[in-house]
């Protein structure tokens, strides 16, 4: 039921429905004045965090999603992976501050259509709605999707994919240099390395490209 255009029995060609979700407000206020001021679109909700979405999709049923990543309670990957195991055909752009590429693209090969940087400017956010209502994939030119074929993670020491496994399971340096029998600063440096080998800025996205690997359980 997803599709570019609907129609009603008159001929009269609606808006595009369009469902927010993001936890920061001045987000959601300002995607929806952007997209109410285009004529083809219609922002029907705009939600806080993972399970307000599924409610209102479950209520109503959106031509497009846009949606955060990481957002409090359900969000990230699994929220991902719930919306397309539902509905499979569903159109999802995500909006998110995070840029690696690795993440990026196992989140298309999940189902998501488009990835749009929150660094975008308005007229790249519209390029992708454009685009993904024509059943185009996208993703802002500021997303290098040039990925390594080799997992990411084998490029990982056997000590770094331990504390990698740690930082997934939500423990902190200093609870894994227990755990791990190291000195909090050596696990410091390493998560310094781990960022950097896999380029990425935060713990977060740690959490994330675990639960693609099957290394961290989501909750």
């Amino acid at each position: 039921y997803y599709h570019p255009t609907r129609t009603v029995s008159s001929g009269r060609t609606m808006p595009i429905k369009i469902l927010i979700a993001d936890d920061h407000a001045i987000v959601r206020s300002g995607l929806t004045l952007l997209l109410n001021s285009q004529l083809s679109y219609q922002v029907m909700a705009s939600v806080s965090n993972g399970e307000q979405l599924l409610l209102e999709c479950q209520c109503n049923q959106p031509d497009l999603i846009i949606t955060d990543l990481s957002m409090p309670g359900l969000g990230g990957v699994e929220l991902i992976r719930r919306l397309l195991l539902k509905w499979p055909r569903i159109n999802i752009m995500v909006f998110s501050i995070y840029q690696n590429p690795y993440l990026v693209k196992r989140l298309f090969d999940m189902g998501v259509k488009g990835y749009i940087s929150k660094n975008s400017d308005t007229e790249i956010i519209l390029a992708g709605i454009k685009a993904i209502l024509k059943d185009e994939t996208y993703s802002s030119p500021d997303i290098c999707m040039d990925t390594e074929q080799e997992k990411p993670l084998s490029k990982l020491t056997a000590r770094e994919l331990d504390i990698f496994c740690c930082i997934a399971k939500g423990l902190s340096a200093k609870q894994s240099s227990e755990k791990l029998f190291l000195s909090e600063k050596t696990v410091s440096n390493n998560i310094s390395l781990i960022k950097k080998k896999l380029k990425i800025a935060s713990s977060i996205e740690i959490v994330h490209l675990a639960i693609l690997e099957g290394l961290a359980s989501p909750s």
